[in-house]
């Protein structure tokens, strides 16, 4: 019911903003070509909406090697996920859909299609490498919910509406610049002004609702696959996943290709596939707990969740653990072990924040100021003077910004698992740090432009962001000529341990036997900064007196 209310709320919510937008839009004008616009948009969409899986077939098929095979093949591999398929099927009255499996190494599992008439569930090779049998079948009852909960259906409709509202701004923006489009009505172009810039509020607001909607159906496969499981099997093997996708990097094209409509979203499980790595070589899990734990209480993990077509994982797991008499996990044990000092974590989030935006806050916030104090007749600079002021005052908001940033503190000796179990990291405040360890690759596998490194040390993967002096080409001589001689090689590095989408350690030095190697992620900030400063100069003090 839960499920059906916050479908309902989404597609209520972008038709109202959709129908508000309308009838504003038709009531100023008399364009019958709007009708015709709005008409083909639905009328590609839902020709879209059943010809899109054929299509999706073909590019599997074509770019990935996907074979589909009967659910007798399958039962040779998985009889347990052929058994379940084909009992839960007949059970809930659909057909069971197609099977397909890709040759790739990375476990993943996906479902598409148009409704629960023509569903298709495709897994790699991976889900049968890591997974063991009852987690295999747990990936496709998540599968399934998809597809009992006619999925397809409502995210193409919301979809649709969201594209609808954004084809409003466009006819509205276009109108309201032309010098045809104000005359037909009272007001001139200004109902079409303010249409538009409501349509473009809508739509910015639709996509956040849509994503929100994407994650609230995630959950509810996972609940179906809790509910015709066991939980902690889908529990288990969501961190599997996230680990096998850590340690086959070699080719993540397939789950990029697929991160909406996936198992998982890669870039959110690359946190837990990492401290589950290090978690085996250790064999004590408790920093995993601690990570986990990082998703459903640090803001900065809210945030990122925002953008996302997929919960959290701490979040999954947690409400995975609702559905079991004995979890997994136990998150009501886990925090008891764990005490976090809230007023300490907001107030980091809070500063965070305030950092963050600060270059922006001052690049708005000054001309206001300048445009209120002119109005009120306490101020008159000339545009010169202006802006020399404007650029001088973002580029202290950036080199603030970067200090902030980038503290230089005595950088403390540390680990991969404990930076990991941090729960007050930040994507903002950098922690100055010290690693031992091996360079065991590049950042980005297989692209040899990467100037970025993956270190080893005796706990777990790191990865290592460099900078050169000089941006841009100087990082693509370093990765192109330095990173493959410092593959393989035992390091010391030092710099700034930052815990975003996907953490990593900023260096400031790298230290081999035979070399040291300085880092400048400090230096970028900084540099940009004072050129503002020294434009704003240049204004404020050359074209500005010269003017008088």
């Amino acid at each position: 019911m839960r499920l059906f209310i916050a479908s309902l709320f989404t597609l209520i919510l972008l038709s109202g903003f959709l129908i508000a937008i309308l009838l504003s839009l038709l009531y100023f004008t008399g364009l019958i070509d709007i009708y015709l616009l709005f008409g083909l948009t639905i009328l590609i969409n839902f020709v879209l909406w059943l010809v899109c899986p054929t299509i999706s077939d073909w590019i599997y098929r074509f770019f990935y090697k996907l074979r589909w095979v009967t659910i007798d093949e399958l039962r040779k591999t998985s009889p347990a996920s052929a058994d379940f398929l084909v009992k839960t099927c007949r059970k809930y009255n659909f057909n069971v859909p197609k099977l397909g499996i890709i040759p790739d190494k990375n476990p993943n599992a996906f479902t598409y299609g148009s409704g629960r008439w023509n569903g298709r569930t495709v897994v790699t090779e991976g889900i049968f490498k890591y997974l063991d049998e009852n987690e295999r079948v747990s990936v496709y009852a998540h599968e399934l919910g998809h597809i009992k909960n006619r999925d397809f259906m409502i995210m193409t409709i919301a979809s649709t509406l969201l594209q609808l509202l954004y084809e409003v701004y466009v006819v509205s923006r276009r109108v309201a610049v032309s010098s045809k489009g104000g005359g037909k009505k009272k007001g001139g172009g200004l109902p079409f002004l303010v249409i538009m810039v409501a349509a473009y509020i809508f739509d910015w607001i639709g996509q956040y609702v849509v994503l929100y909607l994407s994650r609230v159906r995630e959950y509810y496969a996972d609940e179906f696959s809790a509910k015709e499981t066991n939980p902690n099997y889908l529990s288990s093997a969501l961190i599997k996943i996230s680990y096998g996708i850590l340690v086959n990097p070699d080719d993540v094209r397939l789950v990029k290709s697929t991160k909406y409509i996936g198992l998982t979203d890669f870039k959110l499980s690359e946190n837990i596939g990492l401290v589950y790595y290090n978690c085996q070589k250790l064999k004590n899990f408790e920093p995993l707990n601690r990570v986990l734990l990082y998703d459903i209480k640090n803001p900065w993990a809210f945030v990122t969740e925002l953008k996302s077509t997929h919960p959290l994982t701490g979040k999954r797991l947690r409400r995975l653990s609702q559905f079991s008499t004995k979890p997994l996990f136990n998150f009501d044990t886990i925090e008891q072990r764990n005490p976090i000092d809230k007023g300490r974590m907001y107030s980091i989030f809070f500063k965070d924040v305030g950092i963050l935006i600060l270059p922006t806050l001052l690049a708005i916030g000054f001309p206001v100021l300048y445009l209120l104090s002119v109005y009120l007749g306490y101020l008159a600079l000339s545009f010169q003077f202006f802006i020399g002021v404007w650029f001088a005052i973002i580029g202290i908001g950036v080199i603030l910004a970067t200090l902030y940033r980038y503290p230089e503190k005595t950088p403390e000796n540390s680990t991969v698992i404990d930076l990991m179990s941090d729960l007050y990291a930040s994507p903002v405040r950098g922690r100055a740090v010290k690693l031992n360890g091996k360079l065991i690759g590049r950042g980005v596998p297989g692209l040899i432009f990467s100037e970025d490194m993956v270190i080893q040390d005796r706990t777990g993967l790191m990865f290592l962001n460099y900078e050169s002096w000089l941006p841009l080409i100087g990082n693509l001589i370093f990765g192109l000529r330095k990173v493959p001689k410092l593959v393989n090689k035992d390091a010391k590095i030092s710099g700034w341990f930052l815990r975003g989408v996907s953490p990593l350690v900023g260096l400031k030095m790298l230290e081999t036997t035979e070399e040291k190697i300085r880092g400048f992620v400090k230096l970028g900030g900084l540099i940009g900064g004072l050129l503002l400063i020294i434009i704003g100069s240049i204004f404020f003090f050359v074209i500005g007196f010269a003017s008088i």
